[in-house]
């Protein structure tokens, strides 16, 4: 029991994952808990918690919030007006992300970047239970880990994958920080591209004891102990104050692409002083990607489908493209993020054959991309999957990598690529 929540009169602001585990943290600490969320209704899921005391308020906030402590969602911008109102009146601000690294006794690796770390930080959970300690993965992966941050002891690891969203109000960092890299993304979301890096830069500028970042990043660590990863065909590079030491990619590594084999480089260097290399391979061995990412679905009349529903930015499409030796027949689109698409029209023309696009962007994406290669555009996910199956020739490839958000047509980019599989094996029956 934290007592310092005994009676608090908390206000969890939207209740999705992090705020119904943010509530049952605090009401679990015999705090006075005021639900607000402006979306959902009064529905399945909630009278268990006003059987603990809960009260919920949906729809519009309130002006002001008069709870002492506000805990954010991610979602919700710091400088909402009503919040913003509350905390001149007095009111402390924090989210479930802040609660967790306030009280987790565990050593903690955080994880952020634009784009691979989901990946990373799979990665190096695999890392070290392959080499004998006991690893918790969450954060933004969906699975919040402050339900365990009252049991998690000072042998125990978790790793945090943080967004700039649960990153922009934290007064805390994880001991080792990693950044696998900085491109332009959610720029509909932030006020401008120099809030989105400074989101970022505070994974370590509260507090951590080391660094990992990319070789490609200006150094953005100071003084603060840093490691910087690198990779190429067949070795990860790690270089530091005393140089640089270079390991073998194990032929256990299956993820394609000089980009996993980066996110290899990062997930090693966060976890170098306590993993020998020799457990490496075997820790590697049947892992083959996170669902959503470069994920090979199945191959239909000798056409490889792959979901990697995740590219949500053009940035992103780039990278995944680059993975694959042939020129696939590329499907995209969706709902933009205030972002240039003409930065794809190098890499589509280089390693893709043919474009569809669909949604609210593919207009957009046809005008920013016209004359790169051919373009077909359609309103409907799905009559845009069976334009690419009927494209593809035999030997190639049909890739998912939209380079927009799903919000047009689907709930996020999870709900997509579930769509998308279940084409093809629609197909496939």
């Amino acid at each position: 029991m934290y007592e310092e929540y005994k009676s608090m009169s908390v206000a969890v602001l939207g209740f999705g994952r992090a705020g119904r585990a943010a509530a049952d943290f605090l009401l679990e600490n015999g705090a006075d808990v005021t639900v607000y969320d402006e979306k959902m209704s009064d529905g399945d899921g909630l009278e268990g918690y006003r059987a603990l005391g809960a009260r919920f308020v949906l729809g519009a906030f309130p002006k002001r919030f008069e709870e002492r402590l506000l805990v954010r969602s991610p979602v919700i911008r710091p400088d909402h007006p009503s919040v913003a109102a509350s905390l001149v009146a007095g009111a402390r601000l924090t989210s479930e992300t802040e609660l967790f690294l306030q009280h987790c006794r565990a050593r903690i690796i955080g994880v952020t970047g634009s784009d691979g770390k989901t990946t990373t930080s799979e990665l190096i959970a695999r890392l070290l239970r392959g080499a004998g300690y006991t690893a918790y993965l969450g954060g933004n992966n969906g699975t919040p880990l402050l339900p365990l941050a009252s049991t998690l002891t000072e042998r125990d690891f978790a790793v945090l994958e943080l967004s700039s969203f649960q990153l922009m109000t934290v007064t805390r960092s994880p001991e080792i920080a990693v950044i696998t890299n900085i491109t332009p993304n959610h720029l509909n979301w932030h006020t401008d591209m120099a809030e989105y890096v400074a989101a970022k830069r505070r994974i370590f500028t509260q507090g951590a004891k080391r660094l990992v970042q990319s070789r490609h990043l200006a150094d953005v660590g100071g003084d603060l102990s840093t490691t910087r990863f690198s990779a190429t065909e067949g070795e990860i590079l790690l270089t530091d104050d005393n140089g640089t030491c270079r390991y073998p990619i194990p032929a256990e590594f299956r993820l394609p692409g000089q980009y996993n084999r980066e996110n290899l480089a990062a997930a090693y260097a966060a976890v170098r002083d306590h993993v020998p290399y020799d457990t490496v391979p075997a820790a590697l061995a049947g892992f083959d990607g996170v669902p959503h990412r470069l994920q090979y679905v199945d191959t239909v009349a000798d056409v490889r489908y792959y979901n990697s529903s995740i590219d949500t930015t053009p940035s992103r499409a780039a990278v995944t493209l680059t993975a694959f030796g042939e020129r696939p027949v590329v499907l995209a689109g969706g709902r933009g993020k205030s972002l240039s698409f003409f930065p794809l029209r190098e890499v589509l023309s280089r390693n893709a054959r043919v474009l569809v696009v669909y949604g609210e962007a593919g207009q957009e994406m046809c005008r920013a991309l016209e004359g790169a290669l051919p373009i077909h555009a359609f309103d409907d996910f799905t009559a845009a999957f069976h334009a690419c199956a009927r494209m593809a020739r035999a030997g190639e490839a049909v890739v998912l990598s939209p380079a927009c958000t799903a919000f047009d047509q689907f709930r996020d980019f999870e709900a997509r690529g579930h769509a998308f599989c279940a084409l093809v094996r629609e197909m496939k029956a």
